[in-house]
């Protein structure tokens, strides 16, 4: 996720904020001093029934504070009716550029002849980013991102955010202008961190940290949250057994708001079909359902917080 996000310091010429003893994001937003404020989210919702399944698992867990649905999947009503359901649940749509499965794909929303440099030959969406990037105008990811917002409002969900499946968004500065201008003009939240980035380091790199940090003082400026960290470790854990890597990764939870991504899937036979990474995706599903895992989040005194959250306090600082 965010592999090129370098090139977005093209967008803005801001210095690197200095770390060390500056506020957090978390203290900006007015939790105290030393906060470790979690949101533990599920992506992909919408996808498949197993998504949906293990997504509502993990929310009546305890554990998932955080969802997204990706609009131009079939499960999206079935996903849908139940946030119509929970009104209370933080669920956003995962803006969807790819299709990035065999046997299992689908098109855009807005319609193939209305965004033709989104699909495929067969007119599906591209299976991977590069030829999302190689084929479609910052036009066409816009309007496309417009169609499944509107798609989702229609359908009666109040998005409380908006990210962006396989990091598609921040690929290049056009793309990722035209996800912040929606996101400031529609004023929903945008995934976004400039704090320590203590966990995406290790993925990223400094030099990528470096651009991330650049970039965060503008949405925060326009009137957006910003989070501290961003932790997408939990797709490279293998295997169904996962619990104890969870447990590692909350213990050392630094202060600061960290946005911790999973993508919990029910253990059915559907998952088998779509697949080979069904093993990581159930054991998700496993670590957030184990009560094991939520008690580790209370011992340790971790604040769970929501998108919704997260937006009311930003509207509260002057």
């Amino acid at each position: 996720m965010m592999k090129r996000i370098i090139g977005l310091v093209a967008v803005v010429l801001c210095c690197v904020a200095a770390q060390g003893e500056e506020q957090t994001y978390a203290e900006k937003l007015g939790w105290p001093k030393g906060a470790r404020v979690l949101m533990i989210h599920a992506d992909d919702m919408g996808m498949s029934l197993a998504s949906n399944q293990g997504s509502i698992g993990c929310f009546e867990a305890g554990t998932v504070t955080s969802a997204s649905i990706m609009m131009p999947c079939s499960w999206v009503p079935s996903a849908i009716a139940w946030a119509n359901a929970h009104p209370d649940a933080c669920l956003g749509a995962h803006l969807t550029h790819t299709a990035e499965w065999d046997t299992y794909r689908w098109g855009p929303v807005a319609g193939r002849g209305t965004v033709p440099g989104l699909v495929d030959p067969n007119g599906y969406l591209y299976d991977n980013v590069a030829g999302v990037v190689a084929h479609a105008s910052a036009d066409e990811i816009e309007t496309e991102i417009r169609a499944q917002i509107a798609l989702a409002k229609s359908m009666g969900l109040d998005i409380t955010h908006i990210d962006t499946h396989m990091g598609t968004l921040f690929e290049t500065p056009e793309y990722f202008e035209r996800y912040l201008k929606v996101g400031v003009e529609m004023d929903i939240p945008i995934l976004m961190a400039g704090g320590h980035l203590t966990a995406a380091k290790e993925d990223l790199g400094e030099d990528l940290v470096a651009s991330i940090t650049a970039i965060a003082p503008q949405v925060w400026a326009a009137g957006l949250p910003v989070l501290d960290d961003i932790d997408t470790r939990s797709y490279n854990w293998e295997g169904t057994d996962k619990k104890a890597h969870y447990i590692q990764a909350f213990r050392e939870l630094k202060p600061g708001v960290t946005w911790f991504n999973t993508h919990p899937t029910a253990p059915t036979e559907e998952a088998k079909v779509i697949t080979d990474n069904r093993e990581k995706l159930w054991g998700d599903y496993y670590a957030l359902t184990d009560p094991e895992v939520k008690k580790v989040i209370e011992e340790e005194g971790i604040i769970l917080t929501t998108w919704r959250e997260l937006h009311e306090r930003r509207k509260n600082v002057k």
